[in-house]
Protein backbone atom coordinates (compact mmCIF):
# COMPACT_ATOMS: atom_id res chain seq x y z
CA UNK A 1 0.00 0.00 0.00
CA UNK A 2 1.36 3.43 -0.69
CA UNK A 3 1.71 5.66 2.02
CA UNK A 4 0.59 9.37 2.19
CA UNK A 5 3.07 11.36 3.06
CA UNK A 6 2.32 14.59 4.93
CA UNK A 7 4.51 17.96 5.41
CA UNK A 8 4.56 19.69 8.48
CA UNK A 9 5.70 23.43 8.20
CA UNK A 10 6.72 25.30 11.14
CA UNK A 11 6.77 28.80 12.01
CA UNK A 12 9.74 30.92 12.65
CA UNK A 13 9.02 34.39 10.78
CA UNK A 14 11.41 34.95 8.02
CA UNK A 15 13.09 31.89 8.97
CA UNK A 16 10.34 30.15 7.47
CA UNK A 17 10.85 31.36 3.91
CA UNK A 18 13.60 28.01 4.42
CA UNK A 19 10.33 26.05 3.56
CA UNK A 20 9.93 27.35 -0.14
CA UNK A 21 13.51 25.67 -0.86
CA UNK A 22 12.53 22.61 0.57
CA UNK A 23 9.31 22.69 -1.12
CA UNK A 24 11.85 23.20 -4.66
CA UNK A 25 13.91 20.13 -3.83
CA UNK A 26 10.90 17.78 -3.02
CA UNK A 27 9.10 19.05 -5.90
CA UNK A 28 12.13 18.58 -8.16
CA UNK A 29 12.61 14.79 -6.83
CA UNK A 30 9.09 14.47 -7.23
CA UNK A 31 7.93 13.31 -3.93
CA UNK A 32 4.71 13.02 -3.35
CA UNK A 33 2.99 15.38 -1.08
CA UNK A 34 -0.54 14.26 -0.23
CA UNK A 35 -1.06 16.55 2.93
CA UNK A 36 0.67 20.01 3.94
CA UNK A 37 -0.27 21.61 7.86
CA UNK A 38 1.88 24.91 8.30
CA UNK A 39 1.73 27.32 11.34
CA UNK A 40 2.55 30.83 10.98
CA UNK A 41 4.86 31.51 8.25
CA UNK A 42 4.98 28.13 7.42
CA UNK A 43 0.74 28.61 7.00
CA UNK A 44 2.13 30.96 4.14
CA UNK A 45 4.01 29.15 2.51
CA UNK A 46 2.04 25.77 3.15
CA UNK A 47 -0.75 27.35 1.79
CA UNK A 48 0.66 28.98 -1.86
CA UNK A 49 1.92 25.32 -2.48
CA UNK A 50 -1.03 23.84 -1.64
CA UNK A 51 -3.01 26.29 -4.16
CA UNK A 52 -0.58 25.93 -6.98
CA UNK A 53 2.24 23.16 -6.33
CA UNK A 54 5.04 25.49 -8.30
CA UNK A 55 8.25 26.64 -6.34
CA UNK A 56 9.23 28.67 -9.39
CA UNK A 57 5.48 30.49 -9.37
CA UNK A 58 5.70 30.40 -5.52
CA UNK A 59 8.74 32.82 -5.53
CA UNK A 60 8.19 35.01 -8.12
CA UNK A 61 4.85 35.95 -6.42
CA UNK A 62 6.73 36.29 -2.84
CA UNK A 63 9.36 38.83 -4.80
CA UNK A 64 6.42 40.64 -6.20
CA UNK A 65 5.36 41.25 -3.00
CA UNK A 66 8.74 42.04 -1.21
CA UNK A 67 9.16 44.95 -3.72
CA UNK A 68 5.34 46.23 -3.34
CA UNK A 69 3.89 49.32 -1.40
CA UNK A 70 1.81 46.73 0.71
CA UNK A 71 5.36 45.02 2.48
CA UNK A 72 6.33 48.58 3.50
CA UNK A 73 2.99 48.95 4.75
CA UNK A 74 4.02 46.45 7.17
CA UNK A 75 6.54 48.26 8.66
CA UNK A 76 9.04 45.24 9.64
CA UNK A 77 12.26 47.54 8.16
CA UNK A 78 11.53 49.61 12.18
CA UNK A 79 11.82 46.27 13.95
CA UNK A 80 15.11 44.50 12.52
CA UNK A 81 17.77 44.43 15.36
CA UNK A 82 20.78 46.63 14.30
CA UNK A 83 22.97 43.45 16.14
CA UNK A 84 21.32 41.18 13.85
CA UNK A 85 20.06 38.78 16.74
CA UNK A 86 17.57 36.35 17.15
CA UNK A 87 15.23 38.25 19.70
CA UNK A 88 11.76 36.44 20.30
CA UNK A 89 8.19 38.05 19.54
CA UNK A 90 7.86 39.59 23.04
CA UNK A 91 11.67 41.62 22.58
CA UNK A 92 10.47 42.57 19.17
CA UNK A 93 7.19 44.02 20.55
CA UNK A 94 9.85 46.25 23.27
CA UNK A 95 11.51 47.71 20.33
CA UNK A 96 8.82 48.77 18.27
CA UNK A 97 7.15 50.22 20.92
CA UNK A 98 10.47 52.41 21.66
CA UNK A 99 10.54 53.45 17.99
CA UNK A 100 7.15 54.18 16.99
CA UNK A 101 4.75 54.24 19.61
CA UNK A 102 5.19 55.73 23.02
CA UNK A 103 4.51 53.19 25.98
CA UNK A 104 0.78 54.80 27.42
CA UNK A 105 -0.27 53.36 23.33
CA UNK A 106 1.30 50.54 23.91
CA UNK A 107 -0.44 49.18 27.02
CA UNK A 108 -3.80 50.58 25.33
CA UNK A 109 -3.36 48.24 22.25
CA UNK A 110 -3.48 44.23 21.56
CA UNK A 111 -1.39 44.88 18.72
CA UNK A 112 1.39 47.52 16.97
CA UNK A 113 0.06 46.51 12.77
CA UNK A 114 -3.61 46.49 12.36
CA UNK A 115 -5.33 43.30 10.83
CA UNK A 116 -6.72 45.05 8.50
CA UNK A 117 -2.57 45.47 6.78
CA UNK A 118 -1.61 41.87 7.43
CA UNK A 119 -4.71 40.49 5.71
CA UNK A 120 -4.04 42.44 3.02
CA UNK A 121 -0.75 41.09 2.64
CA UNK A 122 -1.98 37.51 2.44
CA UNK A 123 -4.38 38.32 0.12
CA UNK A 124 -1.60 39.56 -2.40
CA UNK A 125 0.04 35.77 -1.23
CA UNK A 126 -2.87 33.77 -1.62
CA UNK A 127 -5.53 33.23 -4.22
CA UNK A 128 -9.35 33.52 -2.53
CA UNK A 129 -10.95 30.28 -2.06
CA UNK A 130 -11.39 27.68 0.89
CA UNK A 131 -8.55 25.21 2.05
CA UNK A 132 -11.06 22.44 1.23
CA UNK A 133 -10.60 23.90 -2.51
CA UNK A 134 -6.73 23.55 -2.60
CA UNK A 135 -5.12 21.31 -4.90
CA UNK A 136 -3.09 19.77 -1.74
CA UNK A 137 -5.08 18.93 1.19
CA UNK A 138 -3.53 22.15 3.74
CA UNK A 139 -4.31 23.05 7.19
CA UNK A 140 -3.27 25.38 9.33
CA UNK A 141 -2.96 26.48 13.16
CA UNK A 142 -3.95 29.19 15.62
CA UNK A 143 -3.61 29.14 19.46
CA UNK A 144 -6.82 29.93 21.47
CA UNK A 145 -5.27 32.40 24.06
CA UNK A 146 -8.22 31.32 26.64
CA UNK A 147 -7.31 27.91 26.86
CA UNK A 148 -4.24 26.78 25.31
CA UNK A 149 -5.51 24.88 22.64
CA UNK A 150 -4.44 24.43 19.33
CA UNK A 151 -6.79 24.69 16.69
CA UNK A 152 -6.76 23.12 13.33
CA UNK A 153 -8.38 25.19 10.52
CA UNK A 154 -9.50 22.38 7.54
CA UNK A 155 -11.57 24.20 5.95
CA UNK A 156 -13.24 27.88 5.44
CA UNK A 157 -11.51 30.99 3.98
CA UNK A 158 -8.27 30.72 3.02
CA UNK A 159 -6.91 33.79 3.46
CA UNK A 160 -8.51 34.29 7.04
CA UNK A 161 -7.08 31.21 8.73
CA UNK A 162 -3.64 31.92 7.51
CA UNK A 163 -3.98 35.40 8.84
CA UNK A 164 -4.91 34.24 12.24
CA UNK A 165 -2.10 31.68 11.77
CA UNK A 166 0.30 34.21 10.93
CA UNK A 167 -0.59 36.63 13.62
CA UNK A 168 2.32 37.06 15.77
CA UNK A 169 1.60 38.05 19.75
CA UNK A 170 2.09 41.80 20.30
CA UNK A 171 2.48 42.63 16.47
CA UNK A 172 -0.83 41.71 15.38
CA UNK A 173 -3.99 41.74 17.80
CA UNK A 174 -5.83 38.04 18.68
CA UNK A 175 -8.66 37.43 16.52
CA UNK A 176 -12.19 36.64 18.47
CA UNK A 177 -13.25 33.46 16.46
CA UNK A 178 -16.73 31.33 17.55
CA UNK A 179 -15.71 31.88 21.03
CA UNK A 180 -12.03 31.87 21.03
CA UNK A 181 -9.31 34.10 21.21
CA UNK A 182 -7.29 33.09 18.67
CA UNK A 183 -3.34 34.15 17.84
CA UNK A 184 -0.59 32.60 15.86
CA UNK A 185 0.09 28.82 15.93
CA UNK A 186 3.27 29.09 16.76
CA UNK A 187 2.45 30.00 20.34
CA UNK A 188 1.50 25.83 21.02
CA UNK A 189 2.13 24.15 17.46
CA UNK A 190 5.90 25.60 16.21
CA UNK A 191 6.11 23.01 14.34
CA UNK A 192 2.83 21.16 13.62
CA UNK A 193 3.67 17.29 13.23
CA UNK A 194 0.79 15.99 15.19
CA UNK A 195 -1.72 17.84 12.97
CA UNK A 196 -0.46 16.81 9.76
CA UNK A 197 -1.05 13.10 11.27
CA UNK A 198 -4.62 14.17 12.04
CA UNK A 199 -5.01 14.68 8.88
CA UNK A 200 -3.75 11.14 7.48
CA UNK A 201 -0.13 11.39 6.99
CA UNK A 202 1.31 8.11 7.28
CA UNK A 203 5.21 9.76 7.34
CA UNK A 204 5.62 13.17 8.37
CA UNK A 205 8.70 15.30 6.92
CA UNK A 206 8.60 18.01 9.86
CA UNK A 207 10.25 21.37 9.17
CA UNK A 208 11.80 23.14 11.90
CA UNK A 209 13.35 26.73 11.45
CA UNK A 210 13.81 28.06 14.71
CA UNK A 211 16.88 29.39 15.39
CA UNK A 212 20.19 26.52 15.71
CA UNK A 213 21.87 28.42 18.14
CA UNK A 214 21.80 31.29 20.73
CA UNK A 215 24.07 34.05 21.57
CA UNK A 216 25.22 33.67 24.92
CA UNK A 217 23.34 36.51 27.19
CA UNK A 218 25.88 39.35 28.22
CA UNK A 219 25.23 41.72 30.97
CA UNK A 220 21.49 41.63 30.46
CA UNK A 221 19.00 43.51 31.79
CA UNK A 222 15.24 42.47 32.64
CA UNK A 223 14.04 42.85 28.96
CA UNK A 224 16.57 40.74 27.88
CA UNK A 225 16.11 38.11 30.01
CA UNK A 226 12.19 37.89 29.64
CA UNK A 227 13.00 37.80 26.32
CA UNK A 228 15.37 34.94 26.65
CA UNK A 229 12.97 32.43 28.00
CA UNK A 230 10.65 32.44 25.43
CA UNK A 231 13.32 32.19 22.92
CA UNK A 232 14.43 28.72 24.88
CA UNK A 233 10.82 28.28 25.36
CA UNK A 234 10.09 27.71 21.82
CA UNK A 235 13.08 25.94 20.81
CA UNK A 236 12.57 23.60 23.44
CA UNK A 237 8.89 23.02 21.91
CA UNK A 238 9.89 22.92 18.40
CA UNK A 239 12.68 20.29 19.07
CA UNK A 240 9.97 17.93 21.39
CA UNK A 241 7.50 18.01 18.36
CA UNK A 242 9.95 18.18 15.41
CA UNK A 243 10.89 14.41 17.23
CA UNK A 244 7.57 13.17 16.77
CA UNK A 245 7.93 13.48 12.30
CA UNK A 246 9.85 10.25 10.35
CA UNK A 247 12.31 13.18 8.24
CA UNK A 248 13.32 15.89 10.29
CA UNK A 249 14.61 18.99 8.56
CA UNK A 250 16.47 21.82 10.34
CA UNK A 251 18.04 24.20 8.09
CA UNK A 252 21.45 25.68 9.50
CA UNK A 253 20.35 29.71 9.79
CA UNK A 254 21.69 31.48 12.42
CA UNK A 255 21.83 35.22 13.57
CA UNK A 256 18.65 36.11 12.08
CA UNK A 257 15.57 38.23 13.35
CA UNK A 258 11.64 37.19 12.57
CA UNK A 259 11.15 40.41 10.22
CA UNK A 260 14.00 40.09 7.81
CA UNK A 261 12.38 38.72 5.01
CA UNK A 262 13.98 40.75 2.61
CA UNK A 263 16.87 38.12 3.58
CA UNK A 264 14.82 35.19 1.64
CA UNK A 265 16.88 33.96 -1.06
CA UNK A 266 19.54 33.22 1.89
CA UNK A 267 16.52 31.29 3.43
CA UNK A 268 15.56 29.30 0.24
CA UNK A 269 19.19 28.30 -0.16
CA UNK A 270 19.34 26.94 3.39
CA UNK A 271 16.36 24.93 2.89
CA UNK A 272 17.52 23.84 -0.18
CA UNK A 273 20.98 23.03 1.31
CA UNK A 274 19.03 20.79 4.15
CA UNK A 275 16.54 19.40 2.05
CA UNK A 276 19.16 17.61 -0.38
CA UNK A 277 21.55 16.28 2.43
CA UNK A 278 18.65 14.55 3.76
CA UNK A 279 17.63 13.07 0.07
CA UNK A 280 18.52 9.81 1.22
CA UNK A 281 16.71 9.47 4.37
CA UNK A 282 13.72 10.69 2.26
CA UNK A 283 13.70 8.68 -0.54
CA UNK A 284 14.35 5.75 1.63
CA UNK A 285 11.05 6.55 3.98
CA UNK A 286 8.55 7.27 1.15
CA UNK A 287 9.31 4.36 -1.44
CA UNK A 288 9.28 1.65 1.78
CA UNK A 289 6.48 -0.27 1.61
CA UNK A 290 3.76 -1.39 3.87
CA UNK A 291 3.10 -4.87 4.69
CA UNK A 292 0.16 -6.59 4.38
CA UNK A 293 0.37 -7.47 7.59
CA UNK A 294 0.51 -3.91 8.92
CA UNK A 295 -1.89 -2.83 6.82
CA UNK A 296 -4.40 -5.65 8.45
CA UNK A 297 -3.79 -4.30 12.04
CA UNK A 298 -3.94 -0.35 11.00
CA UNK A 299 -7.67 -1.42 9.81
CA UNK A 300 -8.48 -3.24 12.68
Amino acid sequence: MKKKVGLALGGGGARGLAHVGVLKVLSEEQIPIDFIVGTSMGSIIGAMYAQNPDTAVLIDRLESFFSSRDYDSLGLKYIVPKNNSNPSFLNQMVQVVSQRIVLNIAQSRQGVVKTKRLSEAVSKLLDKGNIEDTRIPFGCTATDLNTGQTILFREGDIQKAVTISSSIPGFISPHKWQGMLLTDGGVTAPVPVKEVRQMGADIVIGVSVHANHIEPLDDSHVIEIISRVDLVRIKILSKIQLSGADIRLHPQIDQAHWSELLRYREFIEAGIKEAADKLPQIHAAVTKKESIFSFIFKQS
